[in-house]
């Protein structure tokens, strides 16, 4: 079974593993996991782009990431995926320890009414990283034509800023820590491909770890929460999720990272992240849900 379905009273979601797609998600493309679909009673297209996914779990990163001689860099994509259906509001994937990094990981998608989902995300390095000491994880979520592309975060001053750069990578200033976090990965000394979004630093810095964009028309509010601020790095890409040539309109990535600086054999790492999915009414309501979120966490 590569897929598995799970609903509330507004959502329904299809979570998969990265396999080819079968019965009525056979157009899925292999090597994409995560929610290969999300709709809304209010928005009942795909808010991801159709062959895809969302929370996509997409790199592993140590050192050698993105170097010339670091490898397959679509780890997740390649390795192989086993699907759980725990209940019926929870749904897990397990991915055994990977054959260059030795990552072992689970990701827990869980349903709540009327428009939540929680995911947890727990992983153990079998290994050491293979260069260096820092060790990042890496999500895509492949937004199908925003009329907005932007991402919006809070600022250390409390102010609401866009993250929508021109470029994928190439200095375009992709990923935003933090403020509390060095913006850096990786080697000086090596040289990593310019295209690359986890080494392409914003000069901004978020506050309250919390994203949010506007899918489709606008009307819609894709909020995204964590439950940590340092590891935790927000990112775009204005095109990962390639064109949408009947809109004439790209299809942007809204990611997000998680980055250890000291990794050994045996470092287990968590994250616990709410998307809630539902109509948009303004910002001050983003900070209310993630509010109550926090309350719910304590």
């Amino acid at each position: 079974m590569a897929y598995e379905t799970l609903n509330t009273g507004e959502l329904s979601l299809v979570i998969g593993d990265n396999e080819q797609g079968t019965g009525e998600h056979a157009d899925h493309r292999p090597g994409y996991n995560g929610v290969w679909s999300l709709t809304s009673v209010h928005a009942p297209g795909n808010c991801f782009v159709p062959g895809v996914a969302g929370l996509n779990l997409e790199h592993l990163m140590d050192d050698l990431f993105m170097t010339a001689e670091g490898g397959e860099i679509f780890e997740p994509r390649q390795h192989p995926m086993a699907i759980e259906r725990v209940s019926d509001t929870v749904v897990r994937l397990r991915q055994g320890p990977s054959p260059l990094t030795g990552v072992s990981s689970s990701t827990t998608f869980t349903v709540r009414e009327p428009h939540i989902i929680d995911m947890d995300f727990e992983a153990t390095l079998t290994e050491p990283p293979r260069a260096g000491a820092s060790f990042g994880f890496f999500w895509a979520s492949y937004m199908h034509a925003p009329e907005s592309p932007a991402l919006q975060f809070l600022n250390p001053e409390g102010i609401w800023c866009s993250l929508s750069p021109d470029g994928h990578g190439d200095d375009s200033g992709n990923t935003v820590c933090h403020t509390s976090a060095t913006a850096v990965l990786g080697d000086s000394s090596r040289q990593y491909r310019a295209q690359s979004l986890a080494h392409s630093f914003s000069k901004r810095r978020f506050d309250v770890p919390v994203m949010f964009g506007r899918p489709g028309d606008g009307s819609m509010l894709y909020a995204q929460m964590f439950d940590q601020r340092q590891p935790v790095r927000l990112c775009m890409s204005p095109s990962g999720g390639g064109c949408n040539h009947e809109r004439r309109l790209l299809n942007p990535a809204w990611d997000f990272q998680y980055i250890i600086d000291q990794a050994t054999a045996g470092t287990q790492c968590s994250m616990r992240t709410r998307v809630i999915y539902k109509p948009f009414i303004g910002r001050v309501e983003v900070e209310r849900l993630y509010g109550q979120w926090l309350t719910e966490l304590d």
